[in-house]
C-alpha cells in the first residue's frame, strides 16, 4: 500500500446540492498521534502519495501543514473548490501538491463559484467534474472546458465523476435512466474519436484524454474480490479519527488495517453478492457501495467496462496510447 486518502472532515464553505457527504461533527476532534506514527511507518516502507479530501479540505489547513511536516517527502494532492485557493497556493507550489479543482461545465453553475477565471500558472493541474441531471451533455461540457482552457492559458481535460445519491438531500440531481444511457453512449463515442484519431494520425486529443485515461486506468486496475475502488491494495482511506473506512462520505463501516480486504469483501457480499462472480468486477471493485442507485450504477458500469475491455481485447492502439500516456 502505497497511497492514503485523509477524509478531513465535512466542513465546507460551499455545500453543493447534489453533494453526497454526510456531516458528522462529533468525528472532528483532530487527526491522532497514532496516525501520524502510522503515516511515517508508511513512508519508510516506499514512495507514499497522501491527499486530502473533505468537505472542503482547506478549511482544515492546519491538519494538512502537520501532515506534509510529518512525511515531508511524500507526494500531495489536494481536492478542492478553489475558493481558498489564492490564499494557499503559495504553500501548495512549495510543497509540490496536485491539486485537482472542482469545476462542472455546467451553465447554470450550481456550484456558485468557479475557480476558473483567470490565468492560473500551476504545473500539476486536475479537473473534477460531476455529471448529475441536468448536467450529462458531454460536448457542451467540453465546448466549455475549451473556453475555460482560453483564459487559463492551458489545455484543461475533461474527467466526469457520476454523482452518487445516497439520500434525499441530493435526489433532485440523481441520474435516471435515460440520463445513463445518454452518458454512455457519448463515453464511448468520444473514446472512439479519440482513438480513431490517433490510429489515424497518431495526434493525441487532448480535451479527450481523461476519458480514456479513466477507463485504462481500470483496465489496468485488476481488482480481487475484496479490493473496492476506493480502498485497495495501493490505497487506503481514512476518516477525521485516522480510523481506516470504506466510504470516506458515509463512514458506517470501519476496517482494521491489517483485515481490511476480508472485511469488505464480508461487506459486498451482504450488499452486492453478485460482485463476487461479476466479469469486470477487476475494473470496477464494486462500484460505490453506499449508493441508493447502486442497481442502475451497476448496470451502466458493467456495460461501459465489458465494452472498453472488449475494444482492449481487439484493438492493440488502446494498449499502445495507454502505455503512451502513462
Amino acid at each position: 500500500m502505497n497511497a492514503v486518502t485523509i477524509y478531513l472532515g465535512s466542513k465546507c464553505n460551499m455545500n453543493c446540492p447534489y453533494c453526497h457527504r454526510q456531516a458528522a461533527p462529533d468525528e472532528e476532534k483532530g487527526l491522532p498521534e497514532a496516525f501520524y506514527t502510522k503515516l511515517k511507518a508508511m513512508a519508510k516502507d516506499g514512495p507514499l502519495t497522501v491527499k486530502f479530501m473533505g468537505g472542503e479540505p482547506t478549511l482544515y489547513m492546519d491538519t494538512i501543514k502537520k501532515v506534509v511536516s510529518t512525511v515531508p517527502t511524500a507526494h500531495f494532492a489536494i481536492a478542492t473548490n478553489g475558493v481558498k485557493l489564492k490564499e494557499y497556493l503559495p504553500f501548495f507550489r512549495e510543497h509540490d501538491f496536485l491539486l485537482c479543482l472542482s469545476y462542472d461545465g455546467d451553465e447554470s453553475d450550481l456550484r456558485g463559484f468557479d475557480p476558473l477565471t483567470d490565468v492560473l500558472d500551476y504545473k500539476h493541474l486536475a479537473i473534477s467534474t460531476t455529471i448529475y441531471h441536468g448536467n450529462t451533455d458531454f460536448k457542451a461540457i467540453l465546448k466549455r472546458f475549451r473556453d475555460k482552457a482560453k483564459i487559463l492559458g492551458r489545455r484543461i481535460s475533461f474527467f466526469p465523476h457520476i454523482v452518487h445519491y445516497t439520500s434525499p438531500s441530493n435526489e433532485a440531481y440523481r441520474l435516471n435512466l435515460e440520463d445513463y444511457k445518454a452518458i454512455l453512449e457519448q463515453w464511448k463515442s468520444l473514446v472512439m474519436d479519440l482513438l480513431t484519431e490517433y490510429k489515424q494520425t497518431g495526434n493525441v486529443n487532448g480535451d479527450l484524454v481523461g476519458l480514456f485515461i479513466g477507463l485504462f486506468g481500470r483496465l489496468k486496475a485488476g481488482y480481487e474480490f475484496g479490493e473496492t475502488y476506493c480502498v485497495n491494495k495501493h490505497l487506503m482511506k481514512v476518516g477525521p479519527t485516522g480510523q481506516p473506512i470504506s466510504c470516506q462520505y458515509i463512514r458506517d463501516v470501519p476496517l482494521s488495517w491489517n483485515n481490511w480486504q476480508e472485511e469488505q469483501a464480508a461487506m459486498l457480499r451482504k450488499v452486492s453478492p453478485r460482485c463476487e462472480i461479476c466479469s469486470v468486477y477487476d475494473m470496477c471493485g464494486g462500484g460505490c457501495h453506499k449508493s441508493l442507485d447502486a442497481g442502475r450504477e451497476c448496470m451502466f458500469y458493467h456495460e461501459l467496462y465489458s465494452w472498453f475491455k472488449k475494444l482492449a481485447a481487439e484493438d492493440s492502439a488502446v494498449w499502445r496510447l495507454g502505455d503512451e500516456l502513462r
